[in-house]
């Protein structure tokens, strides 16, 4: 089966959190195995089996996939634990197996969003975006016919055998990512005194309905992992941005502001613009928007600290009113002129 890496090494992926959930596991009559062949199965006779080597990717760990591999046999049911892969295709998922796969992450995101581990129990493989679509409570009502099973399956896992092994090890999971000092996206926790809706990078957004997601903790070009603003800060939290105090986007972070021919700015401010055959592009001052200037603190900010304002700013042309603050263009900008942590 295809998977997608989100290319960070898993903060699940200790000694101590694998041994938490293969003794979750035994607990349920599974043993868990390590092979080279496949990236996680089932062979129906009370083995699992988890890659190892290059059959996972820098961002799978066996706490996630044993979970995952549980949350599978709950959703198919005791009719299916003596199948192999639960009864499900493993190879080629079919449009009824894609049902079930859902229906399995939404009891897998049911369970973990209690112990704040909803985002890393998530997915690595090609479903990890409908994982990451899912609203807060994801057996709501809907139209999703995946729903139903996982309300199901969320039943059968309330009770024996399989209630009180998930609660332990769930629990002893959190507990020992808190040990660690990880925030839930992963990041070392940050000023004890912020929360996640006091930073910068909180956003609201993703497929779907949007969620909170961190911005900070996202991959390149995609969305941000999952987070609430009621958790603790990360180490990488940065107040509400304060565009007077940053201006990166005008600064060296970019290298031309393109203009169209019919941007008011072209004839509003014509000893700004330079023409390159038929583009438009406003003048560049070395490594910086002509327009931006910059001076130091007048009293009303920090001593000494830089203030950077627009000369042209009512006339500004489109693509700089298009520039959000606090977007994922805002965040690129500042890292490139170190202003804010790299990924």
């Amino acid at each position: 089966m295809k998977r997608s890496s989100r290319e960070l090494p898993s903060p699940l992926a200790t000694d101590e959190i694998e041994r938490v959930w293969i003794d979750a596991a035994a607990r349920v009559g599974l043993r868990v195995v390590r092979t080279g062949d496949a990236y996680a199965t089932s062979d129906g006779r009370g083995t699992i089996a988890i890659g190892v080597g290059e059959a996972l990717d820098v961002d799978d760990a066996v706490a996630q996939l044993v979970f995952h591999e549980l949350c599978h046999a709950i959703t198919q049911g005791e009719d299916n634990l003596g199948k192999p892969d639960w009864g499900l295709e493993n190879i080629q998922v079919g449009a009824t197996d894609a049902v079930r796969e859902h229906a399995c992450l939404r009891l897998a995101a049911h369970l973990a969003d209690p112990h704040g581990l909803r985002e890393l129990l998530a997915p690595t493989t090609e479903y990890r975006a409908y994982h990451d679509a899912l609203p807060n409570d994801p057996l709501a009502d809907g139209d999703d016919p995946a729903i139903a099973l996982a309300r199901e399956a969320a039943a059968r896992a309330a009770a024996a055998p399989w209630a009180a092994p998930l609660a332990a090890a769930l629990a002893a999971t959190a507990a020992a990512i808190a040990r660690a000092s990880l925030h839930p996206v992963g990041l070392p926790l940050g000023p004890a005194h912020e929360t996640c809706g006091s930073c910068a990078w909180l956003y609201v957004g993703g497929r779907g309905k949007g969620v909170e997601r961190c911005r900070q903790a996202a991959a390149p070009n995609a969305d941000g992992p999952r987070t609430r603003r009621d958790l603790p800060a990360c180490a990488r939290w940065e107040p509400p941005v304060d565009c007077a105090t940053c201006g990166a986007c005008c600064r060296e972070a970019y290298h031309s502001v393109t203009v169209s021919v019919r941007d008011p700015v072209v004839w509003k401010q014509p000893d700004l613009i330079e023409r390159h055959g038929h583009r438009f592009e406003i003048l560049r001052d070395g490594d910086r928007c002509a327009a931006l200037s910059d001076r130091r603190n007048d009293g009303a900010r920090r001593e000494g600290e830089r203030i950077f304002t627009c000369a042209i700013y009512d006339d500004r042309p489109q693509a700089c009113r298009d520039f959000a603050a606090g977007g994922r263009h805002c965040l690129d900008a500042r890292r490139r002129v170190g202003l804010s942590a790299r990924a």
